[in-house]
């Protein structure tokens, strides 16, 4: 059986998705036109409580506050550009105290860098002095193994924000357009589908220190 699907938005559902099922809990949005997929996605989940600020400095600060309250990791969310360094001040208050939270910032696609294409900036571990690891996603690929690695992506940020380094994680998320989910990109089968809804391991198994 063959599904019409949305790369960008079945990409970060699978993410958004894997998050929520291991105990994320909260969601900051900075709501714009790159991180459509990603803001739609945490929108769309029952399990996530999502606070939206046109602001981004402001978004920062209240998802730390949140991570310091609850103990446990908090998505941080905005678009692509310089919106990505108004997170900045935040995101080196969390990394002194060793607060969790989940940085993912939209990007343009690599052929847009250095092209002076608008709101288009080398985002390629931008926080690196003040996170505790950077992962970027890669443009999206609606295939088992890559929807399989994107997966066990977020399941390592929670364990790394939370367990093994504690403090925030950065992850990078490029993205093409279109962005709405009923704009459809692809056709693809059963295998991929269920790739993205495989069940996950205990929740305790991902939160046990090796």
């Amino acid at each position: 059986m063959k599904k019409k699907i949305n790369r960008n938005y079945f990409w970060a559902e699978t993410f958004i998705k894997e998050l929520s099922s291991i105990g994320v809990k909260y969601a900051c949005i900075s709501p714009g036109s790159r991180n459509t997929a990603l803001t739609l996605a945490v929108a769309n989940n029952k399990k996530i409580k999502s606070f939206v600020h046109i602001d981004e400095r402001c978004s920062a600060f209240f998802a730390l506050g949140i991570a310091k309250a609850s103990g446990t990791p908090v998505i941080l969310l905005c678009t692509s550009g310089t919106a990505t360094a108004e997170l900045y001040p935040a995101i080196i208050e969390a990394y002194q105290q060793r607060v969790p939270l989940i940085i993912c910032t939209a990007d343009r696609p690599p052929e847009l860098l250095n092209t002076g294409a608008n709101q288009t900036i080398n985002q390629n571990n931008l926080y690196k002095n003040h996170i505790r690891w950077f992962f970027d996603a890669g443009l999206p690929e609606p295939i088992q193994r890559r929807i399989r690695h994107i997966k066990a992506i977020a399941k390592r940020a929670v364990y790394e924000s939370l367990v093994r380094s504690k403090g925030p994680v950065h992850l990078n998320f490029p993205f093409r357009k279109p962005f709405e989910p009923d704009e459809f990109t692809d056709e693809v089968d059963s295998e991929v589908i269920k790739a993205a809804e495989l069940v996950l391991p205990d929740k305790k198994d991902l939160y046990k220190e090796n």
